[in-house]
């Protein structure tokens, strides 16, 4: 006769193993719907459009018709002549600097803001911590930009001479540059990547009945210490205009012309990756968020056409439209196109998540990191709303 117990020696291992088996499969079973509830909302929340909105908060303000304003970190910059302050949907001042400045420009990058004015001799360096720096440049500032840590660059007029010189947010002198129309040309626009190692720069010049533009990059880094004038890459474009070159991250840069658009990847030294060319002329670009947006109208005058592309050079949506703008923002996931008294807001898919008409009349719409929370903003109020 077996024995009763030797025939019993395995049953307490298979008790635990149905028991861990049980185990995973009831994990299994409340993952896999968790999965599914998730793919649900994010399916729900990609058809779901909306027409109206609702009004979270409204503040009166009073602005001079001179003022300008610019989306900033989900927040806004207003500036006029007499100075500049940041403040968020509530109206809730984070910063304000005074000054007296008859054409003031605003560069922002990350946190920080460089205000200076148009042929002055200082640039003003602000953050959200509301430190305020002063930069000297001694020569007429023709036009400037700041990193994410706060260092300038600023093109310097000199009797017929250009310098691009760097700064610190202490108003330090980091670097100078110094360019003729008879080198390399007139400097247009420039940019700093976001640490301010990489400088990218737009040239001009005319030789013989051509006009020729070029966009040079410059290393402050170690790698570019040992090179003349810190000269890493130059790439020529012949019978265009390239008024526009913008940063995108450490690596990425791209630049803007009446008809095509260049993109130059590289931590040390950017090269030339894409080129696209436009059988119409660009009217607008537009960037945010690691994403550039160049408008086109089209042919015979009949709407627009929007062309997004990422930091990849790629392009990742085309949207024809209609609406008679006045401002563009773009963030990772949403194209937002608007004027006084009309928006819409598409996703990178080509979907119309908004189509509808704003209360009050509006000069800037400034998205937020919510998706449906903007920041509408005239010269009498501040208001954050939610789409409905």
């Amino acid at each position: 006769m077996a024995d009763p117990a030797k025939k019993n020696d395995h049953a307490p291992e298979k008790v635990i193993l149905r028991h861990r088996v049980s185990k995973v499969m009831t994990v299994a079973i409340i993952v896999a719907a968790f999965i599914s509830v998730i793919a649900l909302l994010n399916r729900d929340y990609q058809n779901k459009t909306y027409d109206d909105y609702e009004i979270l908060d409204k503040s009166v303000r009073q602005d001079s018709d001179s003022s300008e304003y610019l989306a900033y970190n989900g927040h806004v910059v207003k500036y006029s002549r007499d100075g500049a302050e940041a403040f968020d949907g509530t109206n809730k001042i984070l910063w304000n600097v005074t000054y007296e400045m008859q054409n003031p420009k605003v560069a922002t990058c990350g946190d920080y803001v460089a205000i200076g004015d148009e042929q002055g001799t200082e640039i003003l360096v602000t953050d959200s911590s509301e430190h305020l720096n002063r930069i000297e440049t001694k020569l007429p500032v023709l036009n400037f930009c700041v990193t994410k840590n706060g260092v300038v660059a600023a093109v310097l007029e000199d009797a017929g001479t250009s310098w691009i010189r760097l700064y610190d947010r202490d108003g330090e002198e980091l670097a100078s540059i110094r360019s003729s129309m008879a080198e390399s040309g007139y400097p247009m626009d420039i940019s700093l990547s976001e640490t301010g190692i990489l400088l990218a720069v737009t040239y001009v010049r005319v030789e013989g009945e051509d006009l020729k533009s070029s966009v040079a990059f410059y290393n402050f880094g170690e790698v570019g210490a040992n090179e003349s004038d810190h000269y890493m890459s130059g790439y020529d474009f012949k019978d265009t205009l390239i008024p526009r070159v913008k940063f995108m991250s450490d690596s990425t840069a791209f630049a803007i012309g009446d008809d095509c658009l260049a993109f130059f990847i590289g931590d040390q030294k950017p090269e030339k990756k894409y080129e696209f060319d436009f059988d119409t002329e660009v009217e607008g670009v537009y960037y945010g968020e690691e994403r550039v947006v160049l408008v086109r109208r089209n042919i015979g005058n009949e709407g627009y056409t929007a062309d997004v592309f990422n930091m990849e050079g790629e392009q990742i949506l085309t949207e024809n439209f209609s609406l008679e703008y006045s401002d563009i923002q773009v963030t990772r996931d949403r194209l937002i196109i608007y004027n006084e008294s009309r928006c819409q807001i598409y996703n990178m898919k080509g979907k119309l998540k908004f189509d509808g008409a704003f209360d009050d009349s509006t000069l800037l719409c400034a998205p937020t990191s919510d998706a449906r929370k903007y920041v509408l903003i005239n010269r009498e109020t501040a208001q954050q709303i939610r789409l409905r």
